[in-house]
């Protein structure tokens, strides 16, 4: 049996990117996120990962959300983020459930679907 996922982390690299921006559409993920069921949203400030890292120059914010209730919030969670992801146009979030993490990135749905299939798939009851 599967243990029950209580927190997901989502972090959006959006290099090169204006800080306002990515101030101002994390803000209206949050939104969109706290009108789900069962679905409470902290967000984090935005940080410069580490000079010398991967993401060294990419302005980065984060949300952490803690899912009551089934496992059946955690597609819903990830369907709204896709979507906001393919309205914004840009950037990668990574997805983060324990020690394992997915990068959404706005590409065709159909590219992404395998392996999000599989992660959700070891996150479900």
């Amino acid at each position: 049996m599967m243990q029950k996922i209580s927190q997901v982390s989502l972090v959006l690299d959006a290099q090169g990117e204006d800080p306002e921006r990515v101030a101002r559409d994390l803000h209206y993920l949050t939104d969109e996120l706290r009108q789900l069921d069962g679905v409470s949203v902290e967000r984090q400030s935005l940080v410069r990962p580490p000079a010398g890292t991967r993401s060294a120059g990419a302005e980065t914010g984060a949300l952490l959300i803690a899912l009551g209730g089934s496992g059946a919030t955690l597609p819903v969670l990830i369907a709204q983020v896709r979507d906001w992801l393919s309205r914004r146009g840009s950037g990668v979030l990574r997805v983060k459930i324990g020690d394992e993490e997915l990068e959404l990135r706005n590409v065709p749905p159909e590219m992404q679907q395998q392996a999000l299939d599989v992660f959700l798939g070891r996150h479900q009851d």
